[in-house]
């Protein structure tokens, strides 16, 4: 052995001392080829100052992942010669950060100077354009109380190839339904009247009803009945189903309860799942958004005063002309009824907005 001078069967001691000695000539050839190059000494000097060839130190350099200075950079070559990049960033600038990657990539084809993809130039300008503003995130209304607002949808089932749509109203603080109905083919508005009357009767009416504005409200009998109980009609906004996300949620969790029903083997009646899923959802099914209380406690638990209808709508007819009178927008004045009524409810504390949107209902994540 060269640095114990014993026999080559030496232990795993003597290689290890191998290793750490040939660690150490690294280092001290590293140094000195970097001293070198803050000298611009050319490699041959340098190789004959280690008393090595040329091409036995480009060769370490190489594998020590340092570059000859009369070889290319590591890495793949430019695409983009520097001289295109400078008038490709010049012309950037020249026209205010306003012509994107597109643009300068059918500029350069027409100055001649090359034809790269709108992905290369971007990264020619990644350092000047002006970062975009993070999104704003989405944020959580709850309501405080049970039977201040109450939220209806609807969705298709088949049944012997034959559709059947679900009628659902629920409770938005307690998640409770209050009452569905199977229909056969697409619901109509006499269907809708018969299943709020059933709710309104047994329950009581909602200060407030939520729903997707579909033509099946605009019937002169469901309007009248929400004129005549004094309920305030809140419509989503058009093609945003995530503004009745709750609803939405309970329409695939009584899909999805009523499929693996099937999937078990379970026989029956379409409506005799359903039910066995709106038990499931109401009576039994802890939620951990509901503090791991069912729907049903939570409702029983949640009970608060209402204020008078009378003046609750007065209010909102009051803070909806405000918003009209300063709408700049088509936008905000399509939107004004819905806001004034978000702003009464959390004026008078029955809806409060409680966080970002989050699936992660894990103590780290809570608020205070």
């Amino acid at each position: 052995c060269w640095i114990c001078s014993g026999r080559r069967s030496e232990t795993n001691g003597c290689r290890e001392r191998k290793k750490t000695v040939g660690r150490r000539r690294d280092r001290v050839r590293a140094a000195l080829v970097q001293l070198g190059r803050r000298q611009r000494w050319p490699t041959a000097m340098i190789a004959r100052a280690l008393g090595v060839t040329a091409g036995a130190l480009a060769s370490w350099g190489r594998r020590q992942k340092i570059a000859s200075d009369e070889g290319a950079p590591r890495g793949r070559p430019a695409v983009i010669p520097a001289a295109a990049k400078k008038q490709i960033r010049s012309c950037y600038r020249a026209h205010f950060g306003q012509w994107g990657p597109q643009v300068l990539a059918a500029w350069c084809r027409r100055e001649g100077l090359g034809n790269w993809s709108a992905t290369t130039i971007a990264a020619v300008i990644a350092d000047l354009r002006e970062p975009e503003p993070p999104p704003r995130p989405p944020v959580r209304y709850e309501v405080t109380g049970s039977q201040v607002m109450w939220s209806e949808d609807g969705t298709g089932f088949r049944q012997r190839g034959r559709k059947q749509e679900l009628l659902v109203v629920q409770d938005e603080c307690s998640r409770l339904k209050l009452n569905w109905r199977l229909v056969s083919g697409p619901a109509r508005g006499e269907d809708v009247l018969a299943y709020l009357e059933e709710a309104f009767a047994r329950n009581g009416p909602p200060l407030v009803l939520k729903h997707d504005g579909d033509g099946i409200f605009a019937t002169p009998d469901v309007r009248a009945l929400l004129d005549r109980h004094q309920v305030v009609d809140l419509t989503s906004p058009p093609r945003y189903p995530g503004y009745n996300g709750k609803q939405e949620r309970s329409m695939r969790d009584i899909k999805s309860y009523e499929r693996a029903m099937r999937r078990h083997g379970v026989r029956g009646t379409l409506a005799t799942r359903i039910d066995a899923a709106m038990h499931d959802l109401n009576v039994e099914r802890p939620r951990p958004v509901l503090g791991g209380r069912t729907a049903a406690e939570s409702h029983r638990e949640s009970n608060i005063p209402l204020p008078d209808r009378a003046a609750f709508q007065a209010a909102i007819d009051v803070q909806e002309r405000t918003l009209l009178s300063k709408a700049t927008t088509r936008g905000q004045k399509r939107s004004a009824r819905r806001r004034a009524i978000e702003m009464v409810l959390m004026r008078d504390g029955l809806m409060e907005i409680v966080g970002d949107v989050s699936h992660d209902l894990s103590s780290d994540a809570a608020t205070e």
